[in-house]
């Protein structure tokens, strides 16, 4: 413990973590001091309130809307997971500052002291100023003790993670090459593929099953719904920002008076079917605010680069009932694809459950650290592990779904990278290793610390909406 204090005590990484907190606290306050307050998340023995955690969901939209500028908007918030980025900090933040308290760690008033004296916005004349410390904590409203207190756990919780990332570095030159070969080095996979295409004149579908899912789903059947879009373009020059005009027509709801009184162009896409609206606006991803928008709505504005669109649903006519013919055809083929589908993949697993390649084509040499491969298409999350068979013939455990095809792979050969390539990266790929491995590490002993520990987490009371 004491190797650990006398290495980061001073060291940069506190220093710059402890200079984040207290910019951060001397314009959103400290929070969670109100006991009285709704408790949104438990972590053991702390409880989380409303208030704490609405300044750490503050702080945060704060911190992209200084990075995205003009272009940050609720998709980016929705994007990014922020309400739930947010929670789990602070989640964190109290899961290490318990951990810590276990292990004995402290932070003493020399350190804090030091990490205080440190900070830009405390200092006068390139010193630190007692004074207008004070002053800055009076003007924000929070007492120098609580201030401190609160200072010191995240100190104590920043501490930890540290000495939790410290134990996760590589160790070894000898793990280092393990590693680089594993990501350097280049393999030939051989494959069997198994086509659902190839099935389906075996897939039988009886007019018996098809009925029955017919009165299933009878009326969610229907055509393509029309819809009729006219928008505005806010760009570099115009008389209105782009959150004006969205305020603006949210009140008019007329887009054609709107442009006329303010010089903006107005543009009619005239009536398009849902699919070809998609199609010519992929660019301005309407797929994300189309289907909520109801006849006059207004959407919020989409910026692509320095341009910002605001678009309004004019007329809108929706799909009518498909006639059952058409849909009995569309059901029939549909179980048929399900059906080839599964026989495909039970073919796929028996393959490898008798551990049997017949037929198989060759992907040829491809460095490890692909994440495509040639004439098959992009590796999917749950298959990077093809790319670390180590022994010829091996096979992997299970059969991958790439592009709607079942794939099953062994390892035909395997090539190391050159020496004197390994001595030339040796030295950039420990540090991108070590930190690699930190992060790594890291995730998985934090996510073993919720496991263990007593977490409750309100996400309904806390409105969490975003998605994908």
């Amino acid at each position: 413990m004491l190797r650990f204090m006398r290495k980061y005590a001073t060291g940069w990484f506190i220093k710059a973590i402890f200079g984040l907190i207290i910019i951060v606290f001397i314009f959103w306050g400290v929070g969670g001091m109100e006991d009285k307050e709704k408790v949104v998340a438990e972590v053991g023995s702390h409880k989380i309130t409303r208030v704490e955690y609405e300044e750490a969901y503050n702080r945060m939209v704060n911190m992209y809307r200084s990075i995205f500028k003009e272009k940050f908007d609720e998709s980016i918030v929705r994007k990014l997971k922020l309400r739930e980025s947010a929670m789990n900090d602070l989640v964190d933040r109290y899961l290490l500052i318990q951990k810590a308290s276990e292990q004995g760690m402290t932070v003493t008033d020399q350190q804090f002291r030091e990490s205080l004296e440190s900070i830009q916005a405390f200092k006068k004349e390139g010193k630190f100023d007692k004074k207008r410390y004070l002053e800055a904590l009076k003007a924000s409203g929070i007492e120098p003790a609580k201030f401190e207190a609160s200072q010191k756990a995240d100190l104590l919780a920043a501490q930890m993670m540290t000495l939790i990332r410290d134990n996760g570095s590589v160790k070894s030159d000898a793990q280092v090459y393990d590693a680089y070969v594993k990501d350097k080095g280049k393999i030939n996979l051989a494959y069997m593929v198994f086509d659902p295409a190839d099935y389906t004149k075996k897939a039988e579908v009886s007019d018996k099953e098809a009925e029955t899912l017919y009165e299933k789903e009878k009326g969610t059947h229907m055509g393509e719904s029309r819809y009729r879009l006219k928008y505005i373009t806010v760009a570099p020059g115009s008389p209105v920002k782009d959150d004006v005009a969205y305020m603006d027509l949210l009140k008019s709801k007329d887009i054609d008076a709107y442009g006329k009184e303010k010089g903006l162009p107005v543009t009619d896409l005239g009536m398009m079917k849902e699919s070809e609206v998609r199609e010519r606006l992929k660019n301005l991803k309407a797929q994300d605010w189309l289907k909520g928008l109801r006849k006059g709505d207004i959407s919020l504005p989409v910026r692509i680069d320095v341009r910002s669109y605001i678009f309004q649903l004019v007329d809108l006519e929706p799909g009518k009932p498909l006639d059952k013919a058409t849909v009995m055809k569309e059901i029939k083929e549909r179980i048929a694809r399900e059906k080839a589908k599964g026989m495909a993949k039970a073919d796929a697993q028996e393959a490898v459950r008798k551990k049997s390649m017949t037929s198989a084509r060759q992907t040829g040499l491809i460095p490890r650290n692909s994440v495509a491969l040639p004439n098959i298409g992009p590796l999917p999350k749950d298959g990077a592990g093809i790319m670390t068979l180590s022994k010829r013939g091996e096979m992997y455990d299970k059969p991958l779904e790439i592009a709607e095809k079942y794939y099953v792979f062994t390892l035909q050969e395997e090539k190391a990278p050159d020496k004197e390539e390994w001595e030339k990266d040796k030295g950039t790929f420990k540090q991108y290793l070590a930190r690699k491995n930190e992060d790594e590490f890291y995730k998985s002993f934090m996510a073993e610390l919720r496991t263990k520990s007593k977490v409750k987490i309100d996400w309904k009371d806390i409105a969490v909406t975003e998605s994908d």
